[in-house]
C-alpha cells in the first residue's frame, strides 16, 4: 500500500516538473518569437514607445489650459466613462492596463476581478510622473483611508483589496502630465450559464447596475472564436439593444489567426463583427510573460510586438486594408483617445461663446457704471429717494388697507406666532398674572390664520375687546371701604357713595391701563413690521418684472444705500411709535377721577346706603355698588371709546398724515444731509473700485480668447493626425 502511495506522488511531482518545463518552454518560444519579430515599413526598435506617446507635451497643456477655462466659466464638461465587461478569464484587466502601459490590476483565469475598480484618469501638469492614489476602501477597515502608492507597487494594492467578493468598487485616481480625462470601470467577469455559480445573480447583476447609465461607454472583451460561438451579444443587447455606446473588443486574436491559411478565409472572418458597431481584434502576451516583462517599458515593447506578429500573419494572408485600423491593441487606444479629444473638442465653441459673452457682459456693465459715476449728483438722489418714498409708503398703505401681495403664508402671523415673536404678547393682568384663555372660545376672529396689516390690527383690537370684557374688579377689603369712605365735612358722618365711586375708579385704573398699554405696545409691533414685508414685496416685483441688475454695483438700485433706507425706516418707526403715544394718552383720558363719577351717581342714584360705620351691610353694599360701577358704566364705556380712539388716533392718522409726515421730512433734507444719508463719497469710491475690477475683467477676457484659441488649435491638430486612421 505504502509502495503505491509513493509511486503516486512519483507519478504526480513527475507530472508537475514536466508541466513547469512546457511552461517555461513554451515561454521562452514565445519571447523568442515576439522578439524575432519582423518591423513594418517605417517602424523601428523604438516604435512601440512612441506609439505610448503619440502627442508632443504641449498638446496635453492646451488640454490643461481648455479644463481650466471650463471650470472659471462654469461650463460642464464630462470625460468618457468607460465600463469593460466580458466573461471570466478573456482579458478584462489585462485589456485595461495594457491601454494604460502599466500593470496595475490582478489578472488570471478563473475571475481575479473581485470587486468593480474604478480608474479615473486626470489630467495634471504637475505631475512629471504618475501620480496613483487608491482611495479610502468602504469595505476593508484596513483600508480606511487614502493612500499614495508607486506604480509598481499598485497591482499588488489592488490584490489586497481584490480578495473578497463585493458591488462596492476600489476607487484609484492616476495623474500624469500627458493624459486626458477618462474613468475606466473594470468589473467582475461574468459566469458562462454552462458552468453556473452561487454568485452569477449577483455578478450579473452588478455589472448590469455599472453598464445601465445611458452616458457610459461599453467596452465588451471577449476572446476571439468562430462567430456562431460568441456568447456576450444577448448579455450586451439587454444594457444596449441599439449597440450604440459599445465597442467590442476581441483578444487572444493570434490563436484564431493561425487556424486561417487563405485570404478568403481572413477576411471573411474580419467583416463578422456586428454591423455599424465598434470592433477591435487584439492580441496580448500571456501571464507568465506578463509576470517576467512586468517593468513599463518591456511591458510595452512585448505588446507592441504582439501587434506586429498578428500584422505579418495578416499581411502573409494578404488581408483586406481595410481592416487594418481595427487590429491591435494600439488602434484601440487611439480611438478611445479620440472620443476624449472629440468630447472637448465639440466644447471649444461652447467655451469660447461663455468667454465671449462674459467679455461683452463686462464691457455692458463698465458703460454703465461710469455713466452712472458721472450723473452720482443732488438731482439725481432727490429723485432717487422720491421715488423709493413713494414706493415703500405706497406698500404700506396697501399693506394695512389689504392685500395678499406679501404672500401672508410666508409674512402673515397667527395670534399665537405673533404673541410668540413680540417677546411679550401675553396679556397680563393688575398682579403680573398672565390672563389665559382659549382664542376659538372667546370667539376671536381669524385666531388661526395668517395675518398681517389691516387686518392683524383688527384682530388685535377684538383680542383686547375679549379680554377686557371678561376683566372682573379685583378683590375689595373692608379696609378700602374704610379709607375710601373719609368723613362728610357737615355732619361726620362717613360718606359710602363716594367710597363706591373710588374703589370703582381705581380698581378700573388697576385693570384696564395695563391691558391698554400692551395694546399700545402689541400696535407698534404689529406696523412695525410692515417694512420687512414691503421690503420683501420690492424684491418679489423686481423678480417678477425682470428688474434684477446684473452687476454688482448699480447706482439705481436702493439696496447699494443702505444708510438711507435705514434713515426712510426710521423716519417710519418714529412716526408708528409718536402717534401710538398720542392715542395711548387719549386713551388714559378716559379714566376720570372720583368726583366726576359720584356726581354722575349722585345725580340719577335713587338708592339708599347704610350711614352707621357699624351696619354689618356696609361693606357688602358698598362692594356691590362698585361692581355695577365698574362693570356697567365704566368698562363698557372705556372698552368702546378705547376702540373708537385707536380707529381714529391711530389707524387713521397711519393712513393720512404718513405720507406727507415721511415725504416732508425727506424733501426737506438740504444737497448735502442728502449726500451725508446716500453716503456719496464712499458710494463714488465703490464705483471706481468696480470700474477697477470690470476694467482688468474685459482685459483679463481679451487675453484668454487669444490664449484659449491658441490652446485649442494646439490640442486640436496633432490629435486630429495621431487619429487618421479611427475615424
Amino acid at each position: 500500500m505504502k509502495e503505491e502511495e509513493k509511486k503516486k506522488k512519483k507519478e504526480k511531482e513527475d507530472r508537475r516538473k514536466e508541466e513547469e518545463k512546457r511552461a517555461e518552454e513554451d515561454e521562452v518560444a514565445e519571447t523568442k518569437e515576439l522578439e524575432s519579430v519582423k518591423l513594418g515599413p517605417g517602424e523601428t526598435s523604438t516604435t512601440y514607445s512612441e506609439l505610448y506617446h503619440l502627442f508632443p507635451s504641449e498638446v496635453f497643456v492646451a488640454y490643461d489650459k481648455l479644463q481650466d477655462f471650463a471650470r472659471d466659466l462654469n461650463t460642464q464638461i464630462s470625460h468618457p466613462e468607460i465600463v469593460l465587461i466580458g466573461l471570466q478569464g478573456h482579458g478584462k484587466s489585462s485589456i485595461l492596463e495594457a491601454l494604460l502601459g502599466h500593470q496595475i490590476n490582478t489578472v488570471g483565469y478563473g475571475g481575479a476581478t473581485q470587486r468593480p475598480l474604478y480608474l479615473n484618469i486626470i489630467n495634471n501638469t504637475q505631475c512629471e510622473t504618475p501620480k496613483v492614489t487608491i482611495k479610502r476602501d468602504s469595505v476593508l477597515s484596513e483600508f480606511d483611508h487614502d493612500e499614495i502608492v508607486p506604480l509598481t507597487e499598485l497591482s499588488n494594492e489592488i490584490e489586497k483589496r481584490n480578495k473578497i467578493v463585493s458591488s462596492d468598487a476600489v476607487f484609484v485616481q492616476y495623474e500624469f502630465k500627458d493624459t486626458c480625462n477618462m474613468t475606466f470601470i473594470d468589473t467582475p467577469g461574468l459566469i458562462p450559464e454552462d458552468q453556473g455559480d452561487l454568485i452569477k445573480t449577483k455578478i450579473d447583476q452588478t455589472v448590469m447596475n455599472l453598464a445601465k447609465p445611458p452616458h457610459r461607454l461599453i467596452l465588451c472583451v471577449e476572446e476571439a472564436k468562430d462567430w456562431e460561438r460568441i456568447e456576450m451579444m444577448d448579455f450586451v443587447k439587454q444594457l444596449d439593444p441599439e449597440l450604440s455606446r459599445t465597442t467590442f473588443v476581441y483578444t487572444k486574436f493570434h490563436n484564431q489567426l493561425q487556424k486561417m491559411t487563405n485570404t478568403r478565409q481572413v477576411n471573411r472572418f474580419l467583416s463578422g463583427t456586428p454591423p455599424d458597431t465598434k470592433s477591435f481584434f487584439t492580441t496580448l502576451i500571456s501571464t507568465k510573460l506578463r509576470q517576467k516583462f512586468s517593468e513599463s517599458d518591456r511591458f510595452q515593447e512585448k505588446i507592441w510586438q504582439a501587434y506586429r506578429r498578428d500584422m505579418n500573419g495578416l499581411e502573409q494572408l494578404q488581408f483586406d486594408k481595410r481592416f487594418e485600423a481595427n487590429i491591435g491593441l494600439h488602434a484601440l487606444r487611439k480611438y478611445l483617445l479620440h472620443l476624449s479629444w472629440k468630447n472637448y473638442q465639440d466644447n471649444v465653441p461652447k467655451i469660447l461663446k461663455r468667454l465671449r459673452q462674459k467679455k461683452a457682459s463686462s464691457e455692458n456693465a463698465l458703460e454703465k457704471i461710469q455713466s452712472q459715476l458721472a450723473t452720482l449728483d443732488s438731482l439725481k438722489l432727490r429723485s432717487l429717494a422720491s421715488d423709493y418714498v413713494v414706493d415703500f409708503l405706497q406698500i404700506i398703505e396697501r399693506l394695512i388697507t389689504g392685500t395678499s401681495e406679501g404672500n401672508p403664508t410666508v409674512n402673515g402671523q397667527s395670534l399665537e406666532e405673533e404673541k410668540l415673536q413680540h417677546g411679550d404678547g401675553e396679556w397680563i393682568d393688575a398682579h403680573n398674572r398672565i390672563i389665559k384663555f382659549d382664542p376659538d372660545e372667546w370667539k376671536i376672529p381669524y385666531w388661526d390664520s395668517k395675518l398681517y396689516g389691516g387686518q392683524q390690527f383688527e384682530r388685535l383690537l377684538s383680542e383686547f375687546k375679549s379680554v377686557a370684557e371678561h376683566t372682573r374688579i379685583s378683590d375689595v377689603t373692608m379696609d378700602d371701604v374704610a379709607t375710601a369712605a373719609g368723613i362728610n365735612k357737615l355732619n361726620n358722618i362717613p360718606n359710602y357713595a363716594w367710597a363706591a365711586c373710588d374703589l370703582a375708579q381705581q380698581k378700573s385704573r388697576e385693570a384696564f391701563i395695563p391691558l391698554i398699554e400692551q395694546l399700545c405696545s402689541r400696535t407698534v409691533y404689529t406696523m412695525k413690521r410692515l417694512t420687512d414685508i414691503a421690503e420683501k414685496i420690492v424684491e418679489s416685483r423686481k423678480v417678477k418684472w425682470n428688474l434684477r441688475s446684473d452687476n454688482v454695483f448699480d447706482t439705481d438700485n436702493l439696496e447699494q444705500y443702505p444708510y438711507f433706507t435705514f434713515h426712510v425706516k426710521d423716519l417710519y418707526y418714529k412716526f408708528v411709535e409718536l402717534t401710538a403715544q398720542s392715542c395711548l394718552e387719549k386713551c388714559l383720558d378716559e379714566f376720570y377721577d372720583t368726583r366726576t363719577i359720584y356726581w354722575d351717581l349722585t345725580e340719577y342714584a335713587d338708592r339708599s346706603l347704610p350711614m352707621d360705620r357699624n351696619d354689618p351691610d356696609t361693606k357688602r353694599a358698598v362692594v356691590d355698588l362698585a361692581t355695577e360701577l365698574f362693570k356697567e358704566t365704566l368698562q363698557k364705556r372705556i372698552i368702546k371709546n378705547v376702540l373708537l380712539k385707536f380707529y381714529n388716533f391711530f389707524l387713521v392718522p397711519m393712513q393720512t398724515e404718513l405720507w406727507s409726515v415721511v415725504q416732508g421730512k425727506i424733501s426737506s433734507l438740504s444737497d448735502t444731509e442728502l449726500e451725508q444719508i446716500f453716503e456719496v463719497n464712499a458710494t463714488k469710491d465703490r464705483i471706481k473700485e468696480e470700474e477697477k475690477r470690470l476694467l482688468q475683467i474685459v482685459s483679463q477676457c481679451a487675453e484668454q480668447e487669444v490664449v484659449l484659441l491658441e490652446a485649442a488649435s494646439k490640442y486640436s491638430h496633432p490629435v486630429l493626425v495621431g487619429l487618421s486612421k479611427v475615424e
